[in-house]
């Protein structure tokens, strides 16, 4: 799509960030061009072609616009790219933070305080020196994708690969180990038809063509995520996708730190797709200065961050989650396993209703596009297991439905297109209760847990009997529970409260793996398959009701106080052990 010739147009109208252009030579359909406002220039995007009723030789294009268009006016100068909206992909991606175009947010912030449209800076440091390794020698013959080198990039092996987009070439000269900055050639190759071209550490791709798989798999190991409700009830695998809808103040942004930090992943990728600016200086802030558990190193050293407010325009929440895409199949192609969060994809959705609203498209539902179904599947299938690599991208979107309402266009076609759903109860968020997953309502999962799904159906099924019996005694009263249903009910209550709740502040609490997961698990299924009974000598059912609450109260207190300080062998050992003495001894009053 590359072009030499210099194309040009000129404004014809202007509806907020949809523009039209007449155009004096061809244009491409989904190419970039830049509008030269007020001395700056701001990144648009061709969205549609065609002719000029008034001029048949002419043409107009409808573009979208990245960035503010105050000041712009009816014959400003369009310059046509000749490249579609593309992302720089190379060495230096990991530790940095971009708007939604891909501009790095520190060097924006030194040319001045606030972000003004048409400023640029280069996505990655072109002065940083990079140890360039060597893989191949003049004469090999290569394909897009194939690697000629590599560099250190942190713990990580970065290679250096010929650009997607090639075919079949040749190496013809190619650098000695030796250190280089971005800017400079490393080999230059030959392609089919004899032209030669440069290869530096860096390339440019285009984020709408998704990154070839060398082979796709199902994604079938589970991620431990430290989550205890997820990895139990809701686990995700390697490759795989999920839904993560909740409504403001549900806790979302706190589960997604939590994911970052304990999620055992290589590589994290954060897309800010609309969130309020607040919640993304304090991502920036934040991740700046934690600690990464498995190394205890900057968590920033596995991490790049898109940050695109509310605040930007609503055009850059769209180019923002496919920048993020493309980085984390460029990761996964590397063989590294990613993960990659998008807050929120409701916001995405609402960049393509203004946009469709302004081309006069019959509405969807709620006034979203048709096809908004297909395009957040199409989303969505990006993700996916790389066999050929070694490496996944987990694609995990969280979504932000008006009023909690999970019957929307945008959380069900996410329902309908992901592997995973993790559905956040104002309810639950309310009554304090974190992470506020609906194990009860919202909580599916296509992918294997870490226990089996016998032991998992049993969790749930004795947590929908306690449910049930919560409500019976929230609209009849206590005393018309039977004995046996009320134990049944505090043994929901107790796996809720010590299991589902979890601390992602304490240091131990907020993380649980694998090992530690079965051991729960065994307490769990020995607390639900042994009938405990209780009596007492006068025969007072209400008195043996509060006895029983008072034993479960205990046993609660005991288990969360394992929670936060069973470390040894023994330590964990013990709450089996506890459950066992508590289940198996007959309780008198």
């Amino acid at each position: 799509m590359n072009s030499n010739s210099k194309r040009t147009g000129v404004l014809i109208s202007i509806q907020d960030s949809l523009v039209k252009a007449r155009y004096n030579e061809n244009v491409i359909m989904g190419e970039t061009a830049e509008i030269l406002v007020e001395g700056k220039f701001l990144q648009a995007e061709v969205l549609q072609i065609v002719s000029d009723p008034k001029n048949a030789k002419l043409g107009i294009v409808e573009m979208q616009v990245f960035e503010d268009l105050t000041g712009a006016k009816i014959g400003d100068l369009v310059v046509f790219k000749g490249k579609a909206l593309s992302v720089l992909l190379g060495p230096g991606l990991l530790t940095s933070i971009w708007d939604g175009l891909q501009n790095a947010l520190y060097p924006l912030g030194k040319q001045d305080s606030y972000l003004k449209p048409g400023m640029r800076a280069p996505a990655l440091d072109e002065e940083k020196l990079w140890d360039f390794t060597p893989m191949v020698k003049p004469g090999d013959t290569l394909y897009g994708g194939h690697a000629i080198g590599s560099v250190p990039e942190g713990r990580f092996i970065h290679k250096i690969l010929v650009p997607f987009g090639f075919g079949k070439c040749k190496i013809q000269t190619i650098i000695e180990s030796s250190l280089v900055n971005i800017t400079q050639t490393v080999a230059i190759v030959t392609d089919e038809h004899n032209k030669e071209h440069e290869l530096k550490l860096v390339f440019s791709h285009p984020v709408k063509s998704p990154i070839p798989f060398m082979e796709r798999s199902i994604p079938k190991k589970t991620i431990s995520t430290g989550v205890r409700v997820i990895d139990l009830l809701a686990p995700v695998a390697y490759g795989g996708t999920v839904g993560n809808p909740g409504p403001f103040g549900a806790g979302k942004t706190v589960l997604q730190h939590s994911l970052c930090k304990y999620a055992l992943a290589d590589i994290i990728i954060m897309a800010a797709c609309g969130e309020r600016a607040g919640e993304a200086v304090e991502v920036f802030k934040d991740f700046a200065e934690l600690d990464d558990p498995s190394t205890g190193e900057s968590l920033m050293n596995r991490m790049c961050i898109f940050g695109n407010t509310s605040s930007m325009p609503v055009a850059a929440r769209e180019a923002s989650v496919f920048i993020a895409l493309t980085v984390g199949e460029y990761y996964r192609y590397q063989g590294y396993n990613v993960i990659l969060l998008a807050d929120s994809t409701s916001r995405w959705a609402q960049a393509l209703r203004e946009r469709s609203g302004r081309q006069g498209d019959i509405p969807g539902p709620e006034a979203f596009p048709m096809d908004i179904p297909d395009q957040i599947k199409g989303m969505y299938q990006r993700a996916g297991a790389d066999t050929g690599s070694g490496g996944s991208l987990t694609f995990i979107g969280t979504v932000s439905p008006a009023g909690g309402n999970f019957q929307e266009p945008v959380t069900q076609a996410t329902m309908d297109s992901t592997g995973g759903f993790w559905g956040l109860s104002q309810d639950r968020a309310d009554a304090k209760k974190y992470p506020a997953i609906d194990s009860l309502v919202y909580t599916n999962s296509v992918y294997d847990s870490f226990i089996s799904k016998e032991d998992r159906d049993q969790i749930l099924k004795t947590l929908q009997e306690a449910n049930d019996i919560d409500q019976t005694i929230s609209t009849i009263g206590l005393k018309k529970v039977p004995v046996e249903k009320y134990v049944l009910y505090q043994k929901g209550q107790t796996i809720d409260f010590c299991v589902l709740q979890q601390d992602a502040f304490h240091e131990l609490d907020a993380c649980t793996r694998p090992e530690r997961l079965q051991v729960i698990n065994m307490a769990i299924q020995k607390l639900i398959k042994t009938p405990i009974h209780f009596s007492n000598e006068e025969g007072d059912v209400e008195e043996l009701k509060e006895q029983i609450k008072t034993e479960f109260d205990q046993l609660r207190l005991w288990w969360k106080d394992w929670n936060a300080n069973a470390k040894s062998d023994a330590e964990l050992a013990g709450l089996p052990e506890q459950i066992e003495n508590f289940v198996l001894q007959e309780q008198y009053a």
